[in-house]
Order: C-alpha cells, then structure tokens, then sequence
C-alpha cells in the first residue's frame, strides 16, 4: 500500500510499504477514506518535536472498517468510522481515572516509537488497536469531511475553551489563528460570550476565516498592540478568558496579561521547554491557569453538535488533493505559500 513515510529530517516520500494486519484481538484494520495534515506532522519533520524516523505520518482520519479482530464488539467491517489521534484502551488504572490522554496503553498515531510505535493515517490502511475505545461510528446523514476534525483539533478547540470554563457574557481572546485556535473560537461561541477576539500574527486570511466562525473582533498581532487594543476593548476591565492556542512565549505573555481580575488562563499551545509565565502579574490578578494535552472524551459529544448544525467545521478545508499528491500537499502546509487552513486528502 502507498504511505507518506517520515525518513529523515525535513524528508518525508510516499513510498510502498506492507500492508498492515490483525495483531491483537481487539484490533481492527481501517481503509483510510480521508485524512488530513496536522501541525504536528510538520513539527515532527522539522525536528521542532524529535522523534525517530522510519514511521508513517498523521492521525486525523475518517475510514471504514475492513477487518475485526476477535474481542471487537461494537464494530463491523463496512463500518464508517472516525477515529481518536490519540490512542486509549479505555481500562487500565489511567482510563478508568479519566487520564485516557496518558493510557498506559496507548500512544499518538504517526509519532514514531517515542509516543507508541504506531503508524499514521497518511496511507491507504491503519491497524487501530483497542478499537471499541478509540472509533466512533459516523452518522449516516454526516459526510466524511464533517467527520474529520473530531479525533483533534475540534476536541482540542473544545478542551481548550472547556478549560476556560467560558461562561454567557464573558470576554473571550483567542491567541493564534491556526486550525485549533480557530477551533477554539467556533466551541467558545456555544457558550453565549459578549465577545470573541481572534488575535493572529500575521495571516489576515485566517482572522476573516474566525470572523466566519464567529469571532467579533480580530487584531493583527504585527501591525497592532495587542495589549492595548484587548485593554479598549474590554473598556479596561481585561478579558475572562485567554486561550492560547500558539503556545509562544510572546502570546503565552500576552495571554498573561490581557486577563483581568479573577481571569482564567487555558494554555492548549504547546509550549517550549523552557517557556515562563509573568507570574506577579498572575498571582496579583488571581489568575486560573489550566492546561495540558488534549481529554477527547468529548468526542461523541462534538459529533453531536456536527450532527444538529451547531458546529460546522466545512470552511476550514482550503484544500482537497489525493494520496499521491501527499509529499506537495506537505510542502503546500508547511510554507502555507497559499490561503491553506486545512489539505483534506482522499486515497
């Protein structure tokens, strides 16, 4: 089968690779329908996340079930499935606690052996293990592009701004404009806020795509003060909730900063080894802070809300090319040359 295969730093090829087959009881092999490129798989091919080579790339992924292994119960070859980007038995001692983003069991699909040893979703076929935990069935009313998001950014978007415990009336700024952060505006609009600010760097096609999405205001981090702006805006009171979803140490500053009294920080960028916090302004404002990787639990929950309408992820796909155009979709990602939110690739 053909596989986007991660060889060396900054090198991935689409190459011919094995098959991959049943090897526990609880596996399941999936026919990958559609699947699409992460900032993750960017990271890990530029070494900015190291991993070691020699692994298929990508964990968002919509497919339909070919094969079962013997203990699966809930699911059927023919089956549309969408799945989890981070795997999870669901019963070790971590699962049952509600930790199933550090299951003893588990590990981040296409992140080399460092996170679990399993290959990603950039191919023709995926073995999943533990699938009664990790799959969703796919409405039949739902396409599989309004599917896709579910297994990541739209849980993470959703954790986020969960973490935020966003509330009817707040003052909501979002730090970064990418595919979560956008996410983050569209899960934060279903809990009534007074406003949404999306503050993005440089890319003023990503701000009007959040003010699709539902952002009231957007600020161009390198032609405005961000600072000053959030402070007129919130008629000097500050924000309730700060999400940064970039995780650099400038918006994870500002995101600190912007708060008011009895604020609430969610931190769901992932941030470098040694980012800091301005803390006096922090601990002075009474700041919560929470943050951390990505709780899918609520998966079955956002299908829902795809489901009734109330959540419509379809703009973010810029652009639609296949399996074998994967290694120039990559590049197409990774130096965003064009308008690119998100590649939806099909086989």
């Amino acid at each position: 089968m053909k596989a986007l295969v991660f060889e060396e730093l900054n090198r991935v090829k689409l190459k011919d690779v094995a098959k991959p087959v049943l090897v526990n009881e609880t596996d399941v092999i999936v026919k990958v329908k559609l699947t699409t490129i992460c900032g993750s798989d960017v990271h890990f091919m530029q070494g900015h996340v190291p991993i070691t080579p020699g692994h298929t790339l990508g964990h968002e992924y919509v497919g339909e079930i070919e094969q079962v292994g013997s203990a699966v119960k809930d699911f059927k070859p023919g089956d549309r499935v969408v799945g989890a980007s981070v795997l999870f038995c669901g019963q070790c001692e971590r699962c049952l606690a509600g930790h199933i983003y550090r299951c003893l069991n588990g590990g981040v699909f296409g992140a080399g052996p460092e996170y679990g040893g399993l290959n990603g979703s950039h191919s023709e076929y995926m073995r999943i293990p533990h699938a009664d935990a990790s799959l969703l069935h796919i409405p039949d009313e739902l396409s599989d592009e309004q599917a896709l998001f579910v297994g990541d950014i739209l849980s993470t978007g959703y954790f986020a701004t969960e973490k935020g415990s966003v509330i009817p009336g707040d003052t909501v700024v979002v730090f970064g404009a990418g595919p979560v952060g956008l996410c983050a505006v569209i899960t934060a609009k279903l809990f009534s806020p007074k406003q949404i600010i999306l503050v993005g760097r440089k890319d003023e096609f990503r701000l009007e795509m959040g003010k699709k999405l539902g952002a009231t205001h957007t600020i161009l981090s390198s032609k405005e003060d961000v600072l000053e702006t959030i402070h007129k805006l919130t008629g000097g009171e500050g924000a309730d909730v700060a999400i940064d979803a970039a995780g650099s140490e400038t918006t994870l500053h500002q995101a600190s900063c912007c708060l008011g009294i009895g604020g609430r920080l969610s931190i769901a960028g992932l941030p470098g080894p040694t980012a800091s916090l301005p803390m006096f302004e922090l601990f002075s404002k009474n700041v919560r802070i929470e943050m951390g990787l990505v709780d899918l639990h609520h998966m079955k929950r956002l299908l829902k809300l795809i489901q009734s309408g109330q959540v419509d992820l379809s703009p973010l796909i810029t652009h639609r090319m296949k399996l074998d155009q994967m290694e120039e979709a990559m590049e197409l990602f990774a130096s965003r040359k064009e308008n690119v939110i998100k590649v939806a690739i099909t086989p």
